[in-house]
């Protein structure tokens, strides 16, 4: 595209509202939960797939230490054709939802900044106001939810080919898969391609295996793609 090739990204997600501590304590892990969306578009944006993924993360609360669960992680994921994106993720923006992108190319940068609840500002001896951010994801992505609704009518009435493979939602969530892995070793994960995956379960006799925990929600990924 326009930036040349992609060479560095960064995304910062921070999620808003605080989930709760029994939510988290439930099985809110946030690899699992927030990762597989942003590695999902940016694995579109890049047209790659990811080679290597390592990650971190800590707890802000005692308990979610004690319980193994961070909320504030990064991933830092190397891609096949070259690119480098870092992931940054928190469970408990007090500001809004905060969901930003840059690809930095060799010819250029691409930027995707917030939407705010309304468009106005306010200046004045004390400086200028602005509006906060979207309250949460159905704000944020009010128009992409409306597109998927839209795709998904044209695959049923006029025979539209579904824009989102199984191999985009199994990739997706191999990755994230991976960093929750990395997070617990310290040690960065490499990452198999799905086919080549299908292909050695088929060999072992275990059908179509790398469909992971969480596929289901996976097949929801396509939420920010289609927009």
């Amino acid at each position: 595209g326009g930036v040349g090739k992609p060479l560095t990204g960064g995304v910062f997600f921070a999620d808003h509202p605080t989930p709760s501590l029994e939510f988290l304590l439930g099985g809110g892990c946030i690899f699992s939960d927030l990762s597989a969306h942003d590695v999902d578009y940016v694995r579109w944006a890049l047209d790659d797939d990811v080679r290597s993924v390592y990650a971190t993360g800590t707890s802000s609360r005692r308990e979610l230490e004690e319980a193994g669960i961070q909320d504030n992680a990064t991933m830092v994921m190397k891609f096949k054709k070259g690119a480098v994106v870092t992931l940054t993720m928190s469970r408990s923006s007090t500001y809004g939802y905060d969901q930003r992108c840059e690809i930095f190319g060799d010819r250029g940068l691409v930027s995707v900044g917030n939407d705010r609840a309304h468009n106005a500002t306010l200046s004045d001896a004390a400086g200028t106001h602005g509006p906060k951010l979207a309250h949460s994801f159905p704000q944020r992505f009010e128009r992409a939810f409306a597109s998927e609704l839209d795709a998904f009518a044209d695959v049923l009435l006029e025979g539209r080919e579904w824009p989102v493979t199984r191999r985009d939602c199994v990739q997706a969530m191999m990755v994230s898969d991976a960093a929750r892995e990395s997070c617990g070793t310290g040690i960065a994960v490499e990452i198999p391609d799905a086919d080549d995956e299908d292909e050695r379960k088929d060999e072992e006799g275990g059908g179509h295996g790398v469909v992971v925990e969480g596929a289901e929600e996976a097949a929801m990924h396509g939420i920010k793609r289609v927009a």
